[in-house]
């Protein structure tokens, strides 16, 4: 089924005595973008979070945001780095010497470097942890999806009912099409006898004139280009695959046609109905930009 790119997914869970949120929210977005909020003491699964959101979303702006609140069991950890310290106390024994420095290279000199004991936050059954974190993520995704679903299913409907509309102008539009050149003719033997004072134009002379004007205005390729790109579009939203950027591309190409046809007829009637059909493609468009 066609999904939206606007969604919101949300998994609550337990671990212990914490209480561990991920939220998932989607919003419009050209390509697949995603973004990852997670406490430091998780920021070794943002990578794999990442890819697991992009092997099942194929556009939209992604935030996934995991919370973990009442972790009485993480802690500040204080790691040694010994032969850090080590080294530092060589070198700093040989300048010493070598400049004949007083005083002396012991721990008060040591501990001023801060690389030598760093801290870090941990959590203890942090493989436990990241698994519950992975299977919330991943029940977020799929309430994330549901809600696109849901979304693509009522934007599909709206798009069927600006399709059938413009089937419809278009329609009107070819059974106008013939009328323009009838309506031509007429028009141009009038203004002939006008100018001429009632005096007969030969008649094989005018019929070059209006054969002229009826290829010049001739519409008919372009009701057909469009009409295959209306029944593209609806055999393409009958899919589950990701459309959106081919659907964006159909109506490019809609409004192309149209436009040909607009600058081509000269007649009123049809023009109006171009107006009707740029209307109603210009909502299309609109509505294109939320698909994946």
């Amino acid at each position: 089924m066609i999904e939206s790119m606007t969604g919101y997914g949300r998994s609550e869970g337990s671990y212990r005595d914490m209480v561990i949120v991920a939220e998932l929210r989607s919003t419009n977005h050209k390509y697949c973008d995603v973004a990852i909020r997670l406490p430091k003491f998780l920021l070794p699964l943002e990578t794999s979070l990442k890819k697991l959101l992009q092997q099942r979303f194929t556009r939209g702006r992604l935030e996934l945001t995991v919370t973990v609140n009442g972790a009485s069991e993480q802690t500040r950890r204080l790691d040694l780095d010994l032969e850090t310290a080590r080294q530092y106390s060589r070198l700093l024994s040989e300048l010493k010497a070598k400049l004949e420095l007083p005083g002396q290279v012991d721990l008060a000199l040591l501990t001023n470097f801060r690389d030598i004991i760093t801290t870090s936050e941990w959590v203890e059954g942090a493989d436990e942890l990241t698994a519950r974190v992975r299977r919330l993520v991943a029940d977020a995704m799929r309430r994330l999806g549901g809600m696109r679903r849901k979304e693509g299913g009522a934007l599909v409907r709206d798009l069927r009912r600006r399709i059938q509309t413009v089937e419809k102008a278009l329609r009107r539009i070819e059974v106008r099409a013939p009328d323009t050149v009838r309506d031509y003719q007429a028009r141009l033997k009038d203004r002939i006898l006008s100018l001429t004072g009632g005096v007969q134009l030969d008649p094989g002379r005018l019929a070059q004139e209006v054969a002229l004007f009826a290829e010049r205005c001739d519409i008919s390729e372009e009701i057909t280009r469009l009409r295959s790109h209306l029944g593209q579009f609806k055999a393409m939203i009958k899919g589950n695959e990701s459309v959106g950027r081919s659907l964006d591309f159909l109506i490019q190409e809609m409004n192309r046609e149209i436009n040909t046809i607009g600058s081509k007829s000269g007649d009123a009637p049809i023009a109006m109905g171009v107006v009707g059909i740029k209307t109603e493609l210009e909502k299309l468009r609109e509505q294109v930009q939320n698909i994946e």
